[in-house]
């Protein structure tokens, strides 16, 4: 007999199935008589995923420690990957999620496929934490929302071609941390900009003699850059960028952060298929560029709510 339950994660509305097997169902509250897995260090999981083109980091040391991985599709999705871990070292949660090519001030991208790369990567980290519970999870592909639990844990899947998201949530596992706000307050940072060639008011600044136009704005939980060309002028170029980066950089690093976000920075001004992100020293880096030379460079705190 089939069983159907619902239950609700995420904001989403989560339908679950029956996984094959002998496993049992799949509503959350069902206890399994398979064993767990094997528990499966995060490095374990950051390895095959750099080894499937990821770039992984660091991003919180303490009190729970995560590392984050990203790509960059070739069609402009943002894909990232979190892995907390637990008191043992262990990967505890494990978070996916695809987002829309990102932009630049009114340029326009067609939306690209979410739902592939979370498929790949689901069956990257799924299969060592779930081990032969991994068999019986449903199928991920499109409209597909559902939640289901194991022995291991509760698997959770949002499938919708423009975003998908997926979770692997060991049982205690703990739930992802989020970053605080800067330190410095907006209207400071934006007074700070001011005094370096800019005319600023409260949030907001915008460079003087500059070839481009060029735009800054500050909030507590992000800083932003961009520099585009003018109709019918030159493309934005590389030194450019550069300066206006590092300058609004100045407002939120300083000392040994500030040079390893630039050095990070200088090493990624024209990401490969337009956009790249990274975790550098408390901060998460993001970088837009255009075919048309057109830069934008936004910093937060790592782990905002806002991502």
């Amino acid at each position: 007999m089939v069983l159907l339950a619902a239950v609700i994660v995420g904001g989403y509305l989560f339908g679950a199935g029956v996984l094959g097997g002998g496993l049992g169902g799949s509503a959350p509250h069902e206890e399994k008589t398979s064993p767990a897995a094997a528990p499966v260090p995060a490095t374990e999981l950051t390895r095959p995923l750099e080894g499937k083109g990821f770039a992984c980091y660091a991003t919180q040391s303490s009190p729970t420690t995560v590392r984050s991985c990203y790509r960059t599709e070739s069609d402009g999705t943002r894909l990232t990957v979190r892995i907390a871990t637990g008191s043992d070292g262990d990967a505890a949660l494990v978070e996916v999620d695809a987002a829309p090519p990102a932009g630049i001030r009114g340029q326009l991208r067609p939306p690209g496929d979410a739902v592939s790369p979370v498929r790949e990567v689901v069956e990257v980290v799924g299969r060592p934490l779930l081990g032969q519970e991994y068999a019986g999870l449903p199928t991920f592909g499109n409209g597909v929302d559902q939640a289901t639990r194991l022995s291991w844990g509760v698997v959770t899947f949002s499938a919708h071609p423009e975003a998908a998201t997926a979770s692997f949530a060991g049982s205690g596992a703990p739930t992802m941390p989020r970053g605080a706000d800067f330190r410095k307050d907006p209207a400071a940072m934006a007074a700070s900009l001011g005094k370096a060639g800019y005319e600023c008011d409260a949030g907001s600044c915008t460079g003087r003699s500059s070839a481009y136009d060029v735009r800054a704005r500050f909030s507590a939980t992000e800083v932003a850059v961009s520099a585009l060309r003018y109709d019918g002028k030159a493309k934005v170029t590389d030194a450019e960028l550069r300066q206006r980066y590092g300058d609004v950089l100045r407002q939120v690093a300083d000392g040994q952060g500030y040079t390893a976000a630039r050095r990070w920075i200088d090493g990624h001004l024209t990401p490969e298929h337009g956009f790249v992100e990274g975790d550098v020293d408390g901060l998460h880096l993001a970088v837009v560029r255009t075919g048309e030379g057109d830069g934008q460079l936004t910093v937060t705190p790592v782990l905002t709510g806002s991502r």
